[in-house]
């Protein structure tokens, strides 16, 4: 069985997001389905907007995950760090609803999983990286 190679997965990531986003970023209209905090909390389209980005986002991660030994030194380290922070940062600022802060903390998760895929992509010139069920060598 073959793996899709990372540019589909890049792709589908992006279209995904961008759909995702778009739907999130509609003006809210019916009532929330549950409440993160006071302020946020997701309508209907909003959700469908979650869900298509979450979909979007899960094969990517699988990406990262299953190839996470090519990670290695300031990649590894920034993107981790970077995630960690925008990770806690997304979680003050809607928890604590501090308005459009927490498009700061996407930012910072954007940029951690493109600093990742970069890295995993350097690992062979066509930018599909070896396979990780064949041995190098």
């Amino acid at each position: 069985m073959t793996r899709p190679p990372i540019r589909s997965r890049l792709l589908v990531w992006l279209v995904g997001s961008a759909a995702g986003g778009l739907l999130l970023a509609l003006p809210d209209s019916g009532p929330r389905l549950f409440s993160f905090s006071r302020t946020h909390g997701p309508s209907p389209v909003d959700f469908l907007g979650m869900i298509i980005a979450v979909a979007a986002w899960l094969p990517v991660v699988w990406l990262i995950w299953r190839r996470r030994s090519a990670l290695r030194g300031g990649a590894g380290a920034g993107s981790a760090g970077l995630a960690l922070v925008g990770v806690i940062l997304l979680a003050v600022t809607i928890g604590g609803d501090l308005g459009l802060w927490w498009l700061a903390a996407v930012t910072l998760l954007v940029a951690a999983q493109l600093i990742a895929l970069v890295s995993i992509a350097r690992e062979s010139p066509a930018g599909n990286g070896p396979s990780p069920d064949v041995p190098a060598g």
